[in-house]
């Protein structure tokens, strides 16, 4: 039983719990045993009477202190006045003529529970045993004590042994429990590890494989489709920033730990990875005509920019490579928690259900990377009749929408 607790806070949570437990039904049965002398003293007379009233609420006293403060001083304490204050609480009530006729009886056992109940001061439940166990050898002794002196029959009490069973055996299964519990929790200590090393490999792969379909495969497949002859400036740009890329491993970092100062309005517009994969597919010859709320890029946190860019940027190398056509229309919208992104074209179209498994473009580059931020991509598509590719990622509310949030 872990309680959804670590593993080094199990066992002393539970101990400490059992021993409050019983503290408490310890101060019952004290309760009850003051109750039962009072009442009984008031039709028998008794010259211990107010001793034995002291003696139990002393004892009731040192068991709220244990309660408060679990120490082996403090528990040793108790044993030694519980042991008086029982042997005082017996011979009083075994001493009044006619009333018990043997030593059995619950009345006499109350204070014997309660020095059962004595809990422990170590923070393990076999500890907790070997005090309670040292409790009820106390408190019997203390009885044949009082039975020989009151001469009345001795006879072993079926409460003061119940209880006893009972404690001991839930203290036991408690600590066999935890010994069962300890052997498995470093197997699922393992197990969560492993866990998480393969998501973090398998992310791993998936971020390099769509950072190599960006790079290398990009610019081999820009090279096959490029005239004899020098190479264009926006080209061989692009060659530079691959090689610098693959040369580079701050693609590996958390963009989260980065820099999180975003411009507004058009400075957003500028800076943001969108701008930067348009102005790219630009210098490899695609008109790309942009309309809607540029602005609203503002809102993206720096991981849903860089991976939105990415997924534009090979939605245009798409067109360029598979669409027949130079021309494509990039469509900015926002609502109140996502920003879109549209990339259209009206070139040959395909149906994505017949595309072949070598397609990594759309699966990797642009699928993947949308659905690790929690967006959606939509695709629309049919051969003849062009394609647009739609793009939603999670985003900010928008300005004045975080004022009125923040307003009282």
């Amino acid at each position: 039983m872990s309680l959804g607790l670590p593993g080094h806070l199990v066992q002393s949570t539970l101990s400490r719990a059992l021993a409050r437990a019983s503290h408490w039904f310890g101060l019952v049965c004290l309760a009850g045993a003051l109750v039962s002398v009072v009442m009984l003293s008031l039709a028998n007379e008794t010259p211990r009477l107010w001793l034995t009233v002291l003696a139990v609420l002393a004892m009731g006293g040192v068991l709220v202190l244990l309660a408060r403060r679990r120490t082996v001083p403090i528990t040793i304490a108790y044993l030694l006045l519980g042991t008086g204050g029982v042997y005082l609480y017996s011979v009083t009530l075994l001493d009044m003529p006619g009333v018990f006729p043997a030593s059995n009886m619950f009345l006499v056992s109350l204070p014997k529970m309660a020095m059962i109940m004595v809990g422990g001061a170590g923070s393990s439940a076999f500890v907790g045993v070997i005090w309670s166990t040292l409790g009820f050898l106390l408190a019997e002794a203390t009885v044949l004590l009082a039975v020989v002196h009151t001469q009345v029959p001795y006879r072993p009490d079926v409460f003061t042994v119940s209880t006893y069973l009972v404690l001991v055996g839930v203290m036991l299964l408690d600590g066999f429990a935890f010994r069962a519990g300890r052997t498995a929790q470093p197997a699922i200590h393992r197990a969560v590890r492993d866990d998480q090393a393969r998501l973090l490999r398998n992310d791993f792969s998936h971020r390099a494989i769509a950072r190599m379909h960006d790079t290398t495969v990009e610019q081999l497949d820009a090279l096959s489709r490029a005239q004899p002859g020098t190479l264009r400036s926006g080209m061989r740009a692009g060659i530079r920033d691959t090689l610098r890329t693959l040369n580079d491993s701050t693609w590996l970092e958390d963009v989260d730990a980065q820099s999180t100062d975003r411009p507004t309005g058009d400075d957003a517009w500028l800076a943001s990875e969108v701008y930067r994969a348009i102005d790219r597919c630009r210098d490899r010859g695609l008109v790309i005509a942009v309309t809607g709320d540029r602005v609203a890029l503002a809102r993206l946190d720096p991981a849903a920019d860089r991976e939105l860019g990415l997924a534009v940027r090979q939605c245009l190398v798409n067109v360029i490579q598979h669409a027949g056509i130079v021309a494509a229309e990039v469509i900015i919208d926002a609502d109140d928690d996502s920003v879109s992104v549209m990339v259209q074209d009206a070139g040959r179209g395909f149906t994505e259900s017949e595309s072949g498994p070598d397609r990594l473009g759309l699966r990797q580059a642009v699928r993947h990377r949308i659905e690790q931020l929690g967006g959606s991509v939509a695709v629309f598509s049919r051969p003849g009749a062009g394609t647009s590719v739609l793009l939603s990622v999670p985003a900010a509310p928008a300005p004045a929408e975080r004022d009125e949030q923040v307003a009282p």
